[in-house]
């Protein structure tokens, strides 16, 4: 295990999952890691609080891979994420992180962290796409023919706060928050904003021992209706969870309700992360992360964080 001082460069430190890792790397102390948060924002409220926290905030843009060079340079380690759902990267994630691992890359970074996914078109023998998980794997395997010292693949499951934003609820005339899904099977979930930096970390300071690994973030694994019947619990209100077909999901209009029904068809099928191998185990985020570091749905539900997305 390396010990020494590293530089680390975190992308969207602003966002869910890059301020989970920033927040860790703190949490380690000043003389651990020299923590670079790179940001569009870099004038805001959140990043000013970085500041002052001791961490380097560098403007930088995914969407403007060169504009990562000075973020870059220097940095030991990278954790590297891109939104899809930005509408400005969405079916051009993949070649925007390869231009980005390349620009990480001729910086003279030695370890990648990567927000991937599964090869969902892979593994289901093109069946299915869902274009924000494969290209995701796609941009893992370009990253490790690029010659890193070391590759990591830190694999976030799905987002228990997804319940209560995009896929939020209609409220029925009775007052019942109706959540309807295309979705029967068990699906891995998490809170990124505390379970992406533990894992991420442990990487960090052990590469030799994370290369190549795959870290999955599954802190819970339930069905829809077991996830809305907790909702229920918890803020005291009637729920119910409405099972609709795919097809019929993937018809409702909204941008992305097409991407998010091959989604569950994917879920349904072959689980989130894929079929469990040797390489890809359910475990290993929980190993990673150590006991009581990613929460169960109960306990996320339990900090009263999903008020801060308003009412339903």
């Amino acid at each position: 295990m390396t010990t020494s001082k590293k530089t680390v460069a975190v992308l969207g430190a602003l966002g869910a999952q890059g301020s989970s890792v920033v927040s860790s790397l703190l949490e380690e102390g000043p003389e651990a890691f020299t923590v670079r948060a790179v940001t569009r924002s870099v004038d805001s409220d959140a990043a000013k609080a970085l500041i002052a926290k001791g961490v380097q905030v560098v403007s930088g843009d995914t969407k403007k891979p060169e504009s990562l060079s000075d973020a870059f340079k220097g940095a030991d380690a990278a954790y590297i994420v891109l939104n899809f759902w930005d509408p400005a990267i969405m079916m051009k994630e993949e070649a925007l992180t390869k231009e980005v691992l390349d620009v990480a890359k001729a910086s003279g970074v030695k370890h990648i962290l990567y927000a991937s996914l599964a090869d969902s078109e892979k593994v289901s023998g093109g069946k299915l796409k869902v274009p924000h998980f494969t290209m995701k794997a796609k941009a893992l395997e370009y990253a490790r023919s690029l010659g890193f010292e070391a590759v990591t693949s830190i694999e976030a499951a799905m987002y228990y706060s997804n319940f209560f934003t995009f896929m939020k609820p209609q409220k029925d005339d009775d007052g019942t928050l109706v959540w309807t899904l295309p979705s029967k099977g068990k699906i891995s979930v998490y809170d990124p904003n505390t379970g992406t930096g533990p894992a991420t970390v442990a990487a960090i300071k052990d590469p030799a021992k994370y290369n190549g690994k795959e870290i999955l973030l599954e802190a819970d694994l339930l069905t829809c209706e077991e996830m809305v019947a907790m909702f229920g619990e918890k803020m005291g209100v009637p729920t119910k969870f409405q099972y609709v077909e795919p097809k019929v999901f993937a018809g409702f209009g909204f941008p992305g309700a097409e991407e998010l029904a091959e989604m569950f068809e994917w879920f349904d099928e072959y689980g989130y992360y894929g079929p469990e191998t040797e390489q890809r185990k359910h475990s290993s985020g929980k190993e990673a992360s150590g006991a009581g570091k990613l929460l169960t749905c109960q306990e996320w539900l339990d900090t009263d964080a999903y008020k801060t997305f308003g009412e339903l």
